[in-house]
C-alpha cells in the first residue's frame, strides 16, 4: 500500500470516529436540568386518583393533561411552612406570568386534611394567596395512595379530635408535565426565584421542551 493511500485511509477511519462521536452526542439522552429539587430523568407516569377541588368538581389525572401543574400537600391551619411555600409559588407565578411563560401553567394546593379544609374554606385560603390558585382535597383512602406514589409523608400526631389538631406533612412542590407525569419535585426551602429559574431550564431542555406553558 502506498503513502497516499495509507493516509487515505487514516484520513477515512478519523472520519468514520468523528461521524459516530457526533452521532453518540446528537442522540444520547438529555441530561436533566440542575434545579432547586431534581428533575426524574424519565418522567413518572402515576395511578389513576380521584379528589374534589374547592368548586366540587373532579380533579384526577385529566385534570393535570394539557397544562405545567405545580402542587403543594399541606392544610389550611398550618401555621408556619404552607403559607410561607405558597406565598413563595405566589411569587414564582407572577415571575412566570411577566416572563410568558405562565398561560398553561396551574397551581393546586391539596389539602390532607379534609376533614376541616371544606371546599369554601379551600376556594377562600387558595385565593388568599393567589386567584390563580385552586384548592382540592379527597378521602383519606385517596390522599394516602396519592401522596405515597409522590413521596410524600403525612400523619396526624395527636388525632383529629376538636379544631387545633396538628398535621405533620412533607412540604415539597410537585410538578406535572403536560401529559400528567411526575417530572420534577422542587425541595424546602423554596424559593421563588429558584422555581422559576427552575421551571424555565425544564422548558428549555429535552424532548418536553416544546410543550412550553401557554
Amino acid at each position: 500500500m502506498s503513502r497516499s493511500q495509507k493516509i487515505a485511509l487514516l484520513a477515512a477511519a478519523v472520519a468514520v470516529v468523528a461521524c459516530g462521536v457526533y452521532f453518540a452526542i446528537l442522540t444520547r439522552p438529555d441530561e436533566p436540568p440542575s434545579i432547586a429539587g431534581f428533575v426524574y430523568p424519565e418522567p413518572r407516569t402515576i395511578s389513576p386518583f380521584r379528589l374534589t377541588d374547592q368548586n366540587g368538581k373532579p380533579f384526577d389525572l385529566d385534570a393535570l393533561k394539557g397544562k405545567w401543574s405545580f402542587v403543594y400537600f399541606g392544610y389550611t391551619y398550618c401555621p408556619d411552612v404552607c403559607p410561607t411555600t405558597l406565598a413563595e409559588l405566589s411569587r414564582a407565578q407572577k415571575m412566570l406570568e411577566a416572563a410568558g411563560l405562565d398561560a398553561g401553567n396551574q397551581y393546586v394546593f391539596v389539602s390532607v386534611d379534609a376533614q376541616r379544609d371544606t371546599p369554601p374554606r379551600l376556594a377562600q385560603y387558595a385565593a388568599f394567596f393567589n386567584g390563580k390558585f385552586l384548592g382540592a382535597t379527597g378521602s383519606d383512602e385517596a390522599l394516602t395512595g396519592l401522596t405515597r406514589e409522590l413521596g410524600i409523608a403525612y400523619s396526624f400526631p395527636e388525632g383529629r379530635k376538636g379544631k387545633t389538631y396538628a398535621v405533620n406533612h412533607s412540604s415539597i412542590v410537585v410538578l406535572f408535565d403536560p401529559d400528567a407525569r411526575l417530572h420534577a419535585v422542587f425541595t424546602p426551602p423554596q424559593k421563588a426565584e429558584e422555581m422559576a429559574d427552575g421551571f424555565r431550564k425544564i422548558l428549555g431542555s429535552g424532548p418536553h421542551r416544546l410543550a412550553r406553558a401557554g
